[in-house]
């Protein structure tokens, strides 16, 4: 769909380089079907900012939904879905007008770095739209374990609180909407992690508080393990006890 502004920009080891291929492929963990252009993601953000700034983002997004629509997800690359949600980022439009596209943008996803990019590149939310994208997020965090799109969008719902909803007036609502959710053991993969690591961010930004949470919670245990590892693994918070 947006080849003309990707091919160039793919990395020449990804071509000649099978094994390269392979493990960047794998670090990715797309879907079955889902084809890979290799790009990295500086690439792919310079790209996005392109398209916005020549004023095509408006064809080449729905160009890609219309494509989604009648073909299916997997008519698209990984790295034309990774464009799509960066144009997303970075086009000046209302919030309305965003939420609405991004509504259409997220059954594209398939894979942590699409979803990840997205919600950590979304620098759009302004102070004052704070409380109608809270809104917005908790209608994805309530999505029905019948849609095919749960875990991802449950994951978007996870990551965007976790980038701007753990501020001193707001970490506390988010802790307690977590605890809320009806998450069981054995979620999918891409939820546990995503809210073991809202939790682990958490921690960073206010130990005394997140503890706290923890240590009483009954959210699952195989969060709660995954919560602690991320804790572990992060140089900020791997010498706090995480309860």
């Amino acid at each position: 769909m947006i080849e003309d502004f990707l091919s160039p920009l793919i990395c020449p080891r990804f071509l000649s380089d099978q094994k390269y291929r392979k493990g960047h492929i794998a670090i990715l963990a797309v879907s079955e079907g889902t084809s890979v252009m290799g790009l990295h993601t500086p690439e792919m953000k310079s790209a996005a900012k392109e398209i916005v700034k020549k004023g095509k983002a408006d064809e080449v997004l729905d160009g890609l939904r219309e494509q989604m629509a009648s073909q299916g997800r997997q008519s698209l690359f990984h790295e034309e879905r990774m464009v799509w949600g960066l144009i997303l980022d970075y086009m000046k439009v209302p919030l309305e007008e965003r939420l609405l596209r991004i509504g259409e943008f997220l059954p594209s996803i398939d894979n942590w770095a699409i979803c990840d990019n997205f919600c950590c590149n979304s620098r759009w939310a302004k102070k004052e739209d704070k409380e109608r994208l809270w809104e917005w997020i908790l209608s994805l965090l309530h999505t029905k374990r019948t849609d095919p799109c749960y875990e991802f969008t449950v994951r978007t719902g996870l990551i965007l609180s976790m980038c701007h909803f753990l501020e001193k007036d707001t970490i506390q609502r988010t802790l307690s909407t977590l605890e809320s959710l009806p998450f069981k053991e054995g979620e999918p993969y891409y939820i546990r992690m995503g809210a073991a690591w809202l939790m682990a961010t958490s921690l960073a930004k206010d130990v005394e508080t997140t503890r706290a949470f923890a240590s009483s919670s009954t959210l699952p245990s195989d969060i709660l393990k995954l919560y602690a590892r991320k804790a572990r693994e992060s140089r900020i918070t791997k010498e706090v006890s995480p309860f």
